[in-house]
């Protein structure tokens, strides 16, 4: 297998979203020349990663000589297929729908055009319905990670993580409603930050019993997080929400960090995960912060309730479809495991409203962590990403779960409380595969994560593709 890198095409190079507008705006370049440069860096690397479900070129060309406004202004990127883009099908990773144009942006895809300035070059891949940490599905194939081709990119935010990580565009929507920023993030060597609940204008999970999905955006470098955080609060300022304001460096505050490496059922994350967290942890110890190193502090149940309210959300977006589209989605052609996942949630409707009221529960046992530390810094994943197939296309939900719990236990905690956590490439495994370590916060502490990050940043630990090359 293989490494997939653009940075030698074109006019990009290595220039992260923030880089790349300057240079617009100095008219170094254009932005038409940008969005040019990032075409040919899709063309030539899409069939080797598959990340790209709808492209949408021509358009982008064509938009890309208006006047765009915005803190990514004329920088070319990627809508998460599970979005509606105007002029665009939305198929959300399932062969379930018709190949329908929407007739309008969702609004979330409204909120990040109008913070960025920036073009959309087309959509890219995610899990069906976003409800696996992987890119595999019947309807796209199998998304693959640019480090290692043999290796899956991590999801649901599959083809967002592989085109930013092999250099298309420097940056990408994502959404995160299990830790589907966080998780491609640390599988493909990029920062990725769940905001808190609240910092977006709208959630699709507003209107679920529990709102555990928050949108964002993958990108190579801090500063870039940094900068679409601020200008997301200019677009939408929360009153009940502490404010980030523009983070340009790291802070002064030297921090209290809890760090553990076992999931929340006891047992030891992979070794080359556990090193790079440890390495991590020494490194802020060497920077003056407070480490404490803990047992996993959640407890195990947590886990059952959120496999409880997973069914009824595959359950529940299923119905929705039949709701809204009609005629327009067919079930029958979706992958077993969703079909399987939702067809629990009529046999678990039982501990339905047990398990909301324990996930809800969680957020005072997780607030309560606060009053000794400031951060609590964890794996993102308990191994590296794992092998295409890994979880397959067309596998048994059970197998799937049982694969999960022993891969993606540190990332739904945040999810659950609306808490904020980013993960920070701060490792390789022997096999030369990332390794992201996540660090989480209270609700609203978003500053305290971004501060730290570019502190890390700064160290030899920090690792992205176009630096391995």
């Amino acid at each position: 297998m293989k490494t997939i890198s653009t940075f030698d095409i074109g006019i990009l190079s290595n220039m992260d979203a923030t880089e790349v507008a300057q240079r617009i705006q100095k008219k170094e370049f254009t932005a038409l020349e940008a969005v040019a440069c990032a075409i040919e860096r899709a063309k030539a690397s899409d069939r080797a990663i598959n990340a790209i479900v709808t492209p949408d070129y021509e358009r982008a060309l064509s938009g890309s000589k208006q006047a765009h406004h915005g803190i990514f202004a004329g920088v070319p990127t990627f809508i998460k297929d599970l979005n509606d883009v105007e002029g665009l099908p939305t198929l959300k990773g399932s062969s379930g729908f018709k190949v329908v144009p929407a007739k309008k942006n969702d609004k979330i895809v409204d909120q990040l055009l109008s913070v960025t300035g920036s073009i959309v070059l087309g959509k890219s891949s995610t899990s069906e319905f976003g409800l696996l940490p992987c890119g595999e599905t019947l309807q796209h194939g199998e998304t693959r990670n640019p480090w290692n081709t043999g290796h899956s990119t991590g999801g649901s935010s599959a083809g967002a993580a592989a085109l930013v990580a092999a250099g298309v565009v420097p940056f990408a929507h994502a959404s995160d409603g299990g830790g589907s920023i966080r998780i491609p993030a640390s599988c493909c060597g990029l920062v990725g930050l769940k905001p808190s609940r609240g910092r977006n204008i709208f959630s699709a999970s507003q209107i679920a019993p529990i709102d555990i999905a928050q949108d964002g955006i993958v990108s190579r470098t801090v500063r870039d997080t940094a900068n679409y955080m601020n200008g997301l609060e200019q677009y939408h300022k929360n009153s009940q929400l502490q404010p980030i304001g523009c983070v340009s460096g790291p802070g002064n505050k030297r921090l209290k960090m809890a760090v553990f490496t076992q999931s929340s059922t006891g047992v030891e994350s992979h070794t080359d995960v556990t090193d790079v967290v440890l390495n991590a942890a020494k490194l802020c110890e060497q920077l003056g912060h407070e480490v404490y190193y803990i047992k996993n502090p959640f407890e195990h149940k947590i886990t059952r309730d959120f496999l409880v309210y997973w069914s009824f959300l595959s359950f529940a977006s299923m119905l929705s479809e039949y709701a809204t589209k009609g005629l327009s989605f067919n079930h029958f052609k979706t992958a077993k495991f969703t079909k399987q996942l939702g067809g629990f949630f009529p046999l678990l409707s039982v501990r339905a409203a047990t398990s909301i009221r324990n996930l809800k529960n969680h957020t005072d046992d997780y607030n309560k962590l606060f009053g000794k530390y400031d951060v609590l810094m964890s794996p993102t994943l308990s191994h590296p990403a794992p092998p295409i197939g890994h979880f397959g296309t067309d596998v048994d939900t059970i197998d799937v779960i049982m694969k999960m719990n022993s891969y993606v236990n540190f990332t739904t905690t945040q999810n659950i409380t609306g808490a904020p956590a980013i993960s920070l490439p701060l490792g390789l495994s022997r096999d030369a595969l990332p390794i992201g370590v996540q660090f989480a916060a209270m609700v609203g502490q978003e500053r305290t994560l971004l501060e730290l990050a570019f502190e890390l940043e700064e160290s030899k630990l920090f690792t992205a593709l176009n630096s391995q090359r």
